[in-house]
Protein backbone atom coordinates (compact mmCIF):
# COMPACT_ATOMS: atom_id res chain seq x y z
CA UNK A 1 0.00 0.00 0.00
CA UNK A 2 2.82 2.42 0.84
CA UNK A 3 2.85 5.60 2.84
CA UNK A 4 0.31 7.40 0.62
CA UNK A 5 -2.24 4.66 1.24
CA UNK A 6 -1.57 4.83 4.96
CA UNK A 7 -2.14 8.57 4.98
CA UNK A 8 -5.46 8.21 3.15
CA UNK A 9 -6.75 5.56 5.55
CA UNK A 10 -5.92 7.73 8.55
CA UNK A 11 -7.81 10.80 7.34
CA UNK A 12 -10.34 12.15 9.80
CA UNK A 13 -14.04 11.82 8.83
CA UNK A 14 -14.34 15.59 8.42
CA UNK A 15 -11.26 15.91 6.17
CA UNK A 16 -12.26 18.11 3.20
CA UNK A 17 -15.78 18.76 4.53
CA UNK A 18 -16.98 22.22 5.51
CA UNK A 19 -20.22 21.36 7.33
CA UNK A 20 -21.80 18.55 9.35
CA UNK A 21 -25.57 18.33 9.76
CA UNK A 22 -27.80 16.17 11.92
CA UNK A 23 -31.05 14.92 10.38
CA UNK A 24 -33.92 13.58 12.50
CA UNK A 25 -36.58 11.47 10.82
CA UNK A 26 -39.28 8.89 11.48
CA UNK A 27 -39.88 5.50 9.86
CA UNK A 28 -43.49 4.29 9.83
CA UNK A 29 -45.93 2.25 7.78
CA UNK A 30 -44.87 -0.37 5.20
CA UNK A 31 -41.40 1.20 4.89
CA UNK A 32 -40.55 -0.21 8.33
CA UNK A 33 -40.06 -3.56 6.58
CA UNK A 34 -37.06 -2.39 4.56
CA UNK A 35 -33.68 -3.30 6.01
CA UNK A 36 -30.95 -0.94 7.18
CA UNK A 37 -28.84 -1.10 4.00
CA UNK A 38 -31.88 -0.44 1.80
CA UNK A 39 -32.78 2.47 4.07
CA UNK A 40 -29.31 3.97 3.63
CA UNK A 41 -29.46 3.67 -0.15
CA UNK A 42 -32.94 5.21 -0.15
CA UNK A 43 -31.55 8.29 1.58
CA UNK A 44 -28.47 8.38 -0.65
CA UNK A 45 -30.72 8.48 -3.74
CA UNK A 46 -32.77 11.26 -2.14
CA UNK A 47 -29.59 13.26 -1.43
CA UNK A 48 -28.49 12.90 -5.05
CA UNK A 49 -31.85 13.95 -6.45
CA UNK A 50 -31.95 16.87 -4.02
CA UNK A 51 -28.49 17.98 -5.27
CA UNK A 52 -27.09 17.91 -1.76
CA UNK A 53 -23.31 18.59 -1.75
CA UNK A 54 -22.42 15.45 0.20
CA UNK A 55 -18.81 14.66 1.05
CA UNK A 56 -17.19 11.40 -0.03
CA UNK A 57 -14.43 9.29 1.48
CA UNK A 58 -11.04 8.94 -0.23
CA UNK A 59 -9.77 5.87 -2.06
CA UNK A 60 -10.87 3.51 -4.83
CA UNK A 61 -14.40 3.02 -3.48
CA UNK A 62 -15.59 6.46 -2.30
CA UNK A 63 -18.62 6.47 -0.01
CA UNK A 64 -20.81 9.20 1.37
CA UNK A 65 -19.45 10.44 4.71
CA UNK A 66 -22.28 9.83 7.13
CA UNK A 67 -23.43 7.81 10.10
CA UNK A 68 -26.92 6.49 10.84
CA UNK A 69 -28.57 5.71 14.15
CA UNK A 70 -28.25 2.03 15.16
CA UNK A 71 -30.05 -0.36 12.81
CA UNK A 72 -33.73 -0.76 13.63
CA UNK A 73 -34.93 -4.39 13.86
CA UNK A 74 -37.04 -5.26 10.82
CA UNK A 75 -40.72 -4.46 11.31
CA UNK A 76 -40.22 -1.86 14.03
CA UNK A 77 -41.44 1.69 13.48
CA UNK A 78 -39.53 4.66 14.86
CA UNK A 79 -40.16 8.25 15.82
CA UNK A 80 -36.53 8.95 16.70
CA UNK A 81 -34.14 8.01 13.88
CA UNK A 82 -31.23 10.24 13.03
CA UNK A 83 -28.18 10.51 10.82
CA UNK A 84 -25.13 12.76 10.67
CA UNK A 85 -23.97 13.89 7.24
CA UNK A 86 -20.81 15.67 6.08
CA UNK A 87 -21.08 18.27 3.30
CA UNK A 88 -18.62 19.95 0.91
CA UNK A 89 -20.31 23.32 1.26
CA UNK A 90 -22.82 25.00 3.54
CA UNK A 91 -26.49 24.57 2.68
CA UNK A 92 -29.79 26.30 3.35
CA UNK A 93 -31.48 24.10 5.94
CA UNK A 94 -35.23 24.71 5.25
CA UNK A 95 -34.98 24.25 1.47
CA UNK A 96 -32.74 21.19 1.89
CA UNK A 97 -35.32 19.52 4.13
CA UNK A 98 -38.01 20.13 1.51
CA UNK A 99 -35.84 18.82 -1.33
CA UNK A 100 -34.92 15.67 0.55
CA UNK A 101 -38.50 14.98 1.62
CA UNK A 102 -39.75 15.25 -1.98
CA UNK A 103 -37.53 12.32 -2.89
CA UNK A 104 -38.32 9.98 -0.01
CA UNK A 105 -41.03 7.28 -0.05
CA UNK A 106 -44.14 7.52 2.09
CA UNK A 107 -43.36 6.59 5.68
CA UNK A 108 -39.93 8.25 5.82
CA UNK A 109 -40.42 11.78 7.17
CA UNK A 110 -37.64 14.28 7.85
CA UNK A 111 -38.58 16.31 10.94
CA UNK A 112 -35.53 18.47 11.43
CA UNK A 113 -32.03 19.25 10.25
CA UNK A 114 -29.47 21.19 12.25
CA UNK A 115 -25.84 22.19 11.92
CA UNK A 116 -23.47 20.24 14.18
CA UNK A 117 -19.88 21.07 15.18
CA UNK A 118 -17.63 19.77 12.43
CA UNK A 119 -15.27 18.19 14.95
CA UNK A 120 -17.99 16.98 17.33
CA UNK A 121 -18.29 13.47 18.71
CA UNK A 122 -20.68 11.11 16.89
CA UNK A 123 -24.11 10.72 18.49
CA UNK A 124 -23.76 6.94 18.24
CA UNK A 125 -20.86 7.10 20.70
CA UNK A 126 -23.02 8.93 23.25
CA UNK A 127 -26.12 6.67 23.36
CA UNK A 128 -26.94 5.64 26.93
CA UNK A 129 -30.37 4.02 26.50
CA UNK A 130 -33.24 3.51 24.05
CA UNK A 131 -36.95 4.01 24.80
CA UNK A 132 -39.62 1.87 23.13
CA UNK A 133 -43.42 1.91 23.07
CA UNK A 134 -45.06 -1.49 22.58
CA UNK A 135 -48.82 -1.54 21.96
CA UNK A 136 -50.57 -4.77 22.97
CA UNK A 137 -54.14 -3.85 22.01
CA UNK A 138 -54.24 -6.04 18.90
CA UNK A 139 -52.24 -8.76 20.64
CA UNK A 140 -54.76 -8.92 23.50
CA UNK A 141 -57.57 -9.61 21.00
CA UNK A 142 -55.64 -12.03 18.82
CA UNK A 143 -57.56 -15.19 17.91
CA UNK A 144 -54.28 -17.13 17.99
CA UNK A 145 -54.20 -16.91 21.79
CA UNK A 146 -55.81 -19.62 23.85
CA UNK A 147 -57.51 -17.04 26.08
CA UNK A 148 -58.12 -13.30 26.08
CA UNK A 149 -55.28 -11.34 27.73
CA UNK A 150 -56.28 -8.65 30.23
CA UNK A 151 -54.33 -5.56 31.19
CA UNK A 152 -54.10 -6.89 34.75
CA UNK A 153 -52.49 -10.08 33.42
CA UNK A 154 -49.78 -8.04 31.68
CA UNK A 155 -49.22 -5.74 34.67
CA UNK A 156 -48.73 -8.77 36.94
CA UNK A 157 -46.32 -10.31 34.45
CA UNK A 158 -44.31 -7.06 34.35
CA UNK A 159 -44.15 -6.94 38.16
CA UNK A 160 -42.93 -10.54 38.34
CA UNK A 161 -40.53 -9.98 35.43
CA UNK A 162 -38.87 -6.94 37.00
CA UNK A 163 -38.69 -8.72 40.35
CA UNK A 164 -36.28 -11.30 38.95
CA UNK A 165 -32.63 -10.88 39.83
CA UNK A 166 -31.54 -12.49 36.57
CA UNK A 167 -33.13 -12.89 33.14
CA UNK A 168 -31.10 -15.10 30.82
CA UNK A 169 -31.41 -15.10 27.04
CA UNK A 170 -29.44 -16.84 24.30
CA UNK A 171 -27.77 -14.44 21.85
CA UNK A 172 -27.09 -15.05 18.13
CA UNK A 173 -23.75 -16.70 18.95
CA UNK A 174 -25.42 -19.16 21.30
CA UNK A 175 -24.12 -17.48 24.43
CA UNK A 176 -26.22 -17.28 27.57
CA UNK A 177 -26.42 -13.67 28.78
CA UNK A 178 -28.16 -11.97 31.68
CA UNK A 179 -30.18 -9.05 30.26
CA UNK A 180 -31.85 -7.97 33.52
CA UNK A 181 -29.31 -5.16 34.16
CA UNK A 182 -30.16 -3.70 30.72
CA UNK A 183 -33.86 -3.27 31.52
CA UNK A 184 -33.96 0.12 33.20
CA UNK A 185 -37.74 0.38 33.39
CA UNK A 186 -40.93 -1.25 32.13
CA UNK A 187 -44.49 -0.11 32.79
CA UNK A 188 -47.92 -0.28 31.20
CA UNK A 189 -50.34 2.61 30.62
CA UNK A 190 -54.12 2.71 30.18
CA UNK A 191 -53.86 2.50 26.36
CA UNK A 192 -52.24 -0.95 26.33
CA UNK A 193 -48.78 0.53 25.79
CA UNK A 194 -45.75 -0.98 27.50
CA UNK A 195 -43.07 1.68 27.96
CA UNK A 196 -39.69 -0.02 27.87
CA UNK A 197 -36.32 1.62 28.52
CA UNK A 198 -33.25 -0.45 27.64
CA UNK A 199 -29.66 0.43 28.46
CA UNK A 200 -26.94 0.06 25.82
CA UNK A 201 -23.50 -1.30 26.64
CA UNK A 202 -20.41 -1.28 24.44
CA UNK A 203 -22.54 -0.85 21.32
CA UNK A 204 -24.89 -3.71 22.25
CA UNK A 205 -28.58 -2.95 21.61
CA UNK A 206 -31.09 -5.39 23.03
CA UNK A 207 -33.97 -6.23 20.67
CA UNK A 208 -37.25 -5.37 22.47
CA UNK A 209 -39.01 -8.24 20.65
CA UNK A 210 -36.91 -10.73 22.60
CA UNK A 211 -37.86 -9.09 25.89
CA UNK A 212 -41.58 -9.14 25.09
CA UNK A 213 -41.48 -12.77 23.97
CA UNK A 214 -39.90 -13.63 27.33
CA UNK A 215 -42.35 -11.43 29.25
CA UNK A 216 -45.50 -12.80 27.62
CA UNK A 217 -44.24 -16.37 27.18
CA UNK A 218 -45.14 -16.54 23.49
CA UNK A 219 -43.30 -17.19 20.24
CA UNK A 220 -42.33 -14.80 17.47
CA UNK A 221 -45.44 -15.62 15.41
CA UNK A 222 -47.71 -14.17 18.11
CA UNK A 223 -45.43 -11.18 18.69
CA UNK A 224 -46.42 -10.11 15.14
CA UNK A 225 -49.60 -8.72 16.76
CA UNK A 226 -47.57 -6.33 18.94
CA UNK A 227 -46.86 -2.86 17.53
CA UNK A 228 -43.25 -1.83 18.27
CA UNK A 229 -42.12 1.80 18.09
CA UNK A 230 -38.69 3.20 18.94
CA UNK A 231 -39.55 6.48 20.67
CA UNK A 232 -36.23 8.11 21.48
CA UNK A 233 -32.56 7.77 22.31
CA UNK A 234 -31.10 8.96 25.60
CA UNK A 235 -27.57 10.35 25.38
CA UNK A 236 -24.75 10.87 27.84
Amino acid sequence: MGRDGMRKSSLSPFQGSVQRVGIEYSKKGPVRYIGHLDLMHTFFRAFKRANLPVSYTQGFNPRIKCSFSPALPLGLASEAEYMELYLDRKIDIPSSIDNIQKNLPEGLTVHSMKVLPLLGKSSNARIRAVAYRLNLHQFSRSSSLSSRVTRQDVEERIKDFLGKGEIFLIDKKGRKIDVRPLILSMEMDSDWNIRLLLETRAGFYLNPKIIIEKLLGVGSEKIAFVEFVREKFLFW
